[in-house]
């Protein structure tokens, strides 16, 4: 208790180097999962061609030429990709060591910052190679400069609002769905409380909407692929799981009524709407949203528990402090288990004894995306066919009735599948399987097969 009452005035900037060291001490690993195998490959083909497969997928393009823009800088490699989320977790927090301290106060900066290293997947999100954390940043910054629009009425704050918002809703669909949620919010609070600023938002409405005009039809034709081959095929229990644990969150902080008031309840609507839109949809239009997705409002939520604290008692606050250190503890613990698990490594130590350049490969589901990465020189065949396929220059994909003919040839076909995936009958039919090994990558289990 000393040391933080002698270094009161700099401990926000103790939290952030920590947290910010945390996150660091995650990239120095080659483990690599499909959706990050994606971006690996989709990033080594020109701009234009980015552009035009991503038309074919659900994302938008920002994120995938910004990291290709940053690699050309620094590299290709699995590090340089790590490095580039690990800047925008770094800017997460860094929001509160500057706006929200000089906003919000001390207390607030750094709750803020202990709950964004808290969240389980946090830490997890900033050395993917994917869009979310710098989604989180923007739909973070965008929250808070709409909160300080509408609370100080300050042109700039409407100007950082805009462009915020543009360039979440240009790194994931559900960052726009963030947004959407923040921008009615400020539309509808504007018009019933404070009318004089609805010229202003009115601008900002239209210059969102002009901003994000080029990817409008590209996210139609997206909406409309993805409601007849979505991969998602109901539910995620987990996805229930945090919805509700949010509604808990968001009740015990309501309970206290100095905490209702205007950044709390705003920041409730923003996070408990953005999920029951994703559910509300699986549920009765198209299984289409599973827990991560909503990590793109985890900034806001670390605000909305900040704003909670504040008006906690002082033995409460303290223990709440406590327990935020001990799962930031904990979550760069068990991170750093699974970024740093052997298994894939030592399987593919085991497998160069046995296998050979000239092997061929066969796939039936998205372990293509994997094996291609680490072997590339390898020929993969995959049984089945998307547009954004094209993002991996090493895959051919052929008709499943054309298997026998494309591999007779080869001296050894192996079989590699998810240990979900059941394998298919026209391969249990034509040929004999042999499992070989196993190994894991991020959250699942691969199996490979001899194939003859």
């Amino acid at each position: 208790m000393k040391f933080i009452k002698r270094h009161r005035n700099n401990l926000q900037y103790i939290v952030f180097a920590i947290l910010s060291l945390f996150s660091l001490s995650l990239i120095f690993n080659n483990n690599v999962w499909f959706d990050e195998a994606y971006t690996l490959s989709l990033i080594q083909h020109n701009y234009s061609e980015i552009i035009e497969i991503l038309k074919t997928d659900m994302h938008p393009p920002l994120y995938f030429i910004s990291l290709k823009f940053f690699c050309e800088i620094f590299g290709y490699s699995v590090m340089a990709t790590k490095i580039f989320s690990v800047i925008g977790y770094i800017a997460t927090l860094l929001l509160g060591c500057t706006v929200i301290k000089k906003h919000f106060g001390l207390g607030t900066s750094i709750i803020y910052m202990l709950t964004i290293g808290a969240i389980p997947m946090s830490l997890y999100f900033s050395v993917q190679q994917r869009s979310y954390q710098w989604c989180i940043f923007f739909v973070t910054l965008c929250f808070i400069e709409a909160l300080l629009f509408i609370e100080n009425h300050r042109a700039c704050h409407c100007i950082l609002l805009v462009i915020a918002a543009l360039f979440a809703a240009y790194n994931h669909i559900y960052a726009l769905l963030a947004i959407g949620v923040i921008f009615a919010f400020v539309n509808i609070y504007i018009l019933v409380k404070c009318r004089k600023l609805i010229k202003a938002i009115i601008i900002a409405d239209i210059s969102m909407i002009i901003g994000y005009s080029p990817w409008i039809f590209p996210l139609l034709s997206q909406a409309g692929s993805a409601s007849d081959g979505f991969w998602l095929t109901g539910v995620e229990p987990l996805s229930v799981i945090v919805f509700v644990s949010g509604i808990v969150v968001s009740a015990a902080i309501l309970a206290k009524k100095e905490n209702r008031r205007l950044p709390i309840i705003f920041a409730i609507i923003c996070v408990l709407s953005v999920q029951a839109i994703g559910l509300i949809v699986t549920i009765f239009i198209r299984p289409f949203y599973i827990s991560r997705y909503c990590v793109v409002i985890l900034g806001v939520f670390a605000l909305l528990v900040a704003f909670g604290v504040k008006t906690a008692k002082g033995k409460l606050k303290k223990a709440i402090c406590i327990l935020l250190c001990v799962l930031n503890i904990a979550c760069v613990s068990v991170t750093g288990m699974l970024e740093y698990n052997s298994s894939m490594n030592n399987f593919f130590n085991r497998f160069n004894s046995i296998g050979s350049s000239s092997d061929v490969f066969v796939y039936c589901d998205s372990s293509f995306g994997i094996m291609s990465y680490y072997l590339p020189d390898n020929t993969h065949i995959c049984t089945y066919k998307k547009a954004w396929f094209d993002a991996f220059d090493n895959i051919e994909c052929i008709d499943k009735n054309e298997l026998d003919d494309k591999i007779s040839t080869a001296d050894t076909v192996w079989f590699v599948k998810n240990e979900l995936t059941k394998v298919p009958k026209y391969i249990e039919n034509n040929f004999d399987l042999k499992l070989t090994d196993t190994f894991k990558c991020d959250f699942n289990t691969f199996e490979l097969y001899t194939l003859k």
